[in-house]
């Protein structure tokens, strides 16, 4: 995952999902969503925030989850872990599998007011992953292949990390290798939290990325890597 996507969309980005119209999205949420994108680069981020949480209400799962997206980044407004996964979770609903993968990670560490629970961080996994996310195959392929929570399952660890390394995840062919090479055909435990401490540091740099202070004691006031 790393810092390749911030939002589906990052400041710069935000408009490559002008796009997605999700049929869940009503005629109402739609428009408001394009007003956003059209409008983006042209008002202040402050107002960027108040037409995308427009959409947002309305019901539009990109909207929802570039909400959730400022909100763990402090763009905007203060870093807000509960509103993120608020934001996430009604975009992972309507299945937008970006959402359902970050939602996943905040389950898994526990953070946003959620019990670390990586039972339920595997199901939002799974269901990214079903649709071909990188980031939710990178995760469950890590999750299989050491047997954390999931069944241990190299074979599938591999499917998984092919489906990460199509959708260009940077770490996706690093994995690969170690699995490959592991004697047992599992990861090892170090191998396994190195992996995860480096998405638990990703929340960190994204909120720095925004000038957030205390972006680290929000994220390390959670729960350590199971």
């Amino acid at each position: 995952m790393q810092i390749r996507a911030l939002l589906t969309l990052t400041l710069a980005s935000l408009w490559m999902c002008m796009a997605v119209q999700p049929a869940q999205a009503n005629r109402e949420a739609n428009r408001l969503y394009e007003q956003a994108v059209t409008e983006h680069g042209q008002v202040s981020v402050g107002e960027q925030f108040t037409l995308y949480a427009r959409a947002a209400e309305a019901g539009h799962p990109v909207a929802q989850y570039n909400v959730a997206m400022m909100y763990a980044n402090g763009e905007a407004v203060n870093v807000d872990y509960q509103q993120a996964a608020y934001w996430f979770l009604k975009s992972a609903n309507q299945r937008f599998a970006p959402a359902q993968h970050r939602l996943g990670e905040l389950h898994y560490f526990g953070m946003g007011g959620l019990t670390a629970n990586p039972r339920t961080a595997a199901r939002w996994f799974e269901a990214a992953a079903s649709q071909d996310d990188p980031d939710g195959c990178m995760n469950l392929a890590i999750m299989a292949g050491a047997g954390d929570v999931v069944p241990l399952d190299s074979g599938r660890a591999v499917e998984l990390l092919d489906c990460a390394a199509s959708g260009a995840h940077e770490s996706a062919a690093e994995y690969r290798q170690l699995l490959q090479a592991s004697p047992n055909g599992r990861f090892s435990e170090a191998q396994r939290r190195s992996f995860w401490n480096r998405q638990r540091q990703y929340w960190v740099e994204m909120a720095a990325q925004f000038g957030v202070r205390d972006a680290e004691e929000a994220v390390t006031d959670g729960n350590p890597v199971p």
